[in-house]
């Protein structure tokens, strides 16, 4: 959580003045309503809901879109535990494909990696990075596949343009206290269409059609049972205020991350990363690219005796996918036939065990920034 002051603290105190912590009461437009109004205005998209956590909004999405037992669903090599588990809570299979030197998903190995059980593609933008929307969405399109984009780490990000979560058939958000807004936990999953925004409304909510207020909301579905996903009050006024900062916010990420992209241009053994879109970066991370993993340890043992805490990503818990393949409950595949063993992502290894990460400091003045990133180039260099 990069900001929080006073003006979260009124809002969650005018809730409390309002005694209406519960957010569905005889009447709309509470502070969850209005967050996801201001929500679909900024991104834009047509509909979003608040929900308990980002894995909560990935599941979500994955029963609206009619996922379940059987059906295969490619998620990328680099990704926190919660895209895996979500797909394995629906019962489906979770399908690792490899990643590209861009940290995103690789579109040549999703294609490599299609069955005739592939049901979705669920592309991952780690660290603020976009993935290759434009040849995943036209893989998506060309096997009528549904698409699912996980944001959790890139609210506010964009591709060519458009922001992520507006690209694929749903858009899940994670609202944890490490992401670019927060309120300490929660999620959003947006859809493109009423039906399976309806769909999604009984998904986060058991008791959603005797719900007073929506009698009248379910046009396209029928509802059901579902789980109970709800978020207070308390999160929504939090929300608002939130996501009033995350322009600000992204601005002083990014201005902070171009000083070291300028910085670093031109090292013969490192390079930045910055995605399929350097413009829409959200700038929250530094990776550095190194030419071989030997490399990468060297540099960044000299790195972080220098005071520069940049740790190689594989480090990161329950983030590359070796590290949370031994949680999942069973077996992806038969023995002998499972392509979720390592060895069938290890460009995947190859990559990951190249990149160092840094957090940018985003309360660091660009003057001291620039200092450290010429002193990160001069200690590259003298290696």
């Amino acid at each position: 959580m990069y900001f929080i002051d006073e003006k979260e603290l009124d809002a969650i105190r005018a809730v409390f003045e309002r005694k209406r912590l519960f957010r569905y009461q005889p009447d709309e437009g509470g502070e969850c309503d209005l967050f996801e109004r201001e929500f679909e205005r900024y991104l834009p998209v047509p509909h979003s809901l608040l929900v308990t956590s980002g894995t909560n909004a990935l599941i979500a999405a994955l029963k609206s879109g009619g996922i379940g037992p059987g059906d295969e669903v490619i998620i990328p090599a680099y990704t926190f535990v919660a895209t895996a588990a979500a797909v394995a809570q629906v019962g489906a299979v979770p399908v690792i494909a490899n990643i590209d030197e861009t940290l995103g998903i690789s579109p040549s190995d999703i294609e490599a990696k299609l069955s005739s059980r592939t049901r979705a593609l669920l592309p991952v933008h780690m660290d603020g990075l976009a993935a290759d929307m434009n040849a995943i969405t036209r893989l998506a399109q060309s096997r009528q596949l549904l698409l699912i984009e996980d944001v959790a780490q890139a609210i506010g990000g964009s591709f060519q343009g458009r922001k992520l979560g507006t690209l694929g058939d749903f858009g899940c958000f994670s609202l944890n206290e490490n992401k670019n807004i927060s309120c300490g936990e929660g999620g959003i999953v947006t859809a493109t269409s009423r039906a399976r925004y309806e769909n999604l409304f009984c998904q986060h909510d058991v008791s959603a059609q005797y719900n007073p207020v929506k009698s009248r909301f379910f046009v396209e579905t029928r509802p059901f049972l579902g789980s109970s996903m709800r978020i207070s009050e308390i999160s929504g006024a939090i929300m608002r205020v939130q996501l009033s900062r995350l322009d600000e916010i992204l601005r002083l990420l990014r201005e902070r991350k171009a000083i070291y992209r300028e910085a670093l241009a031109g090292l013969r053994q490192v390079r930045l990363i910055t995605g399929n879109c350097s413009e829409g970066d959200c700038g929250s991370s530094i990776h550095l690219l190194c030419s071989d993993p030997g490399y990468a340890i060297q540099a960044g043992q000299a790195l972080r005796n220098a005071g520069y805490l940049f740790a190689p990503v594989t480090t990161r818990p329950a983030h590359a996918a070796w590290k949370w393949l031994p949680l999942l409950d069973k077996e992806p595949a038969p023995r002998g036939q499972a392509p979720n063993q390592m060895a069938h992502f290890l460009q995947s290894v190859d990559v990951l065990t190249r990149v160092l990460r840094l957090e940018t400091d985003i309360h660091k003045s660009l003057a001291a920034t620039q200092t450290d990133a010429r002193s990160v180039r001069h200690i590259l260099e003298s290696l």
